[in-house]
């Protein structure tokens, strides 16, 4: 099913029919489990995050600048964003939608994404300022995505996040991106180890999204 269509159903319905597990079409980046943990980082230790995800073989794979913009929907825990990213002086936009669901015992993000045109990123826009009637809320963040071979579905962002209050600055994201067949228990396992050496420490990540932290400010 189209990811436009599915953000306009979120726009406009509360009705969430079944859809079979995996089925995307070609052009979307198809759905899978983000299993990601976030932590806020004190300015004064950039320095040696950066040096451990060197010592640990993360290398910077790209520099993205995002505004995300975040449509409202009918039914509560679900998000809707519309993300503007510009990598290597290129603009591109991609339409996500999450979902909480209840797997292996805990809770993680469904999540589904494809791009879209220009047309039809004015047109979603354009009907969630008119349904919401007021301004989108977004924000602003630069994110640093790291990659290693050691651990190829594992990407460690750090992220400098504006337009958030007192929860703006300096963040240290961890994701797995699962598939729908995945083993998620195997991934949250793989974080906390990456997440352990990392920090040199155990530390609790932040269980507030970026987008409930910008509910706080708007």
């Amino acid at each position: 099913m189209n990811v436009v269509f599915l953000g306009l159903r979120r726009l406009l319905s509360a009705h969430r029919g079944s859809t079979p597990a995996g089925k995307s079409p070609s052009k979307d980046k198809g759905t899978n489990f983000e299993v990601e943990r976030k932590f806020r980082l004190k300015p004064e230790e950039l320095d040696s995050v950066r040096q451990r995800l060197s010592d640990m073989g993360f290398t910077l794979a790209r520099r993205i600048d995002m505004t995300d913009r975040f449509l409202p929907t009918k039914v509560e825990g679900e998000m809707l964003r519309v993300r503007d990213e510009t990598i290597a002086g290129k603009t591109h936009t991609v339409l996500t939608i999450k979902e909480w669901v209840i797997i292996s015992g805990g809770k993680e993000r469904s999540e589904t994404e494809g791009h879209l045109s220009s047309l039809s990123r004015s047109f979603l826009l354009f009907l969630g300022r008119l349904i919401r009637g007021k301004s989108l809320l977004q924000f602003s963040k630069l994110r640093l995505d790291h990659e290693s071979t050691s651990h190829p579905h594992v990407i460690v962002a750090l992220d400098n996040v504006e337009g958030l209050g007192d929860n703006s600055g300096h963040y240290a994201e961890i994701e797995v991106l699962v598939p729908q067949d995945g083993d998620v228990e195997s991934a949250r396992a793989q974080i906390a180890v990456l997440a352990r050496a990392l920090f040199n420490e155990d530390r609790e990540p932040v269980m507030q999204s970026y987008m409930d932290m910008l509910k706080l400010v708007s």
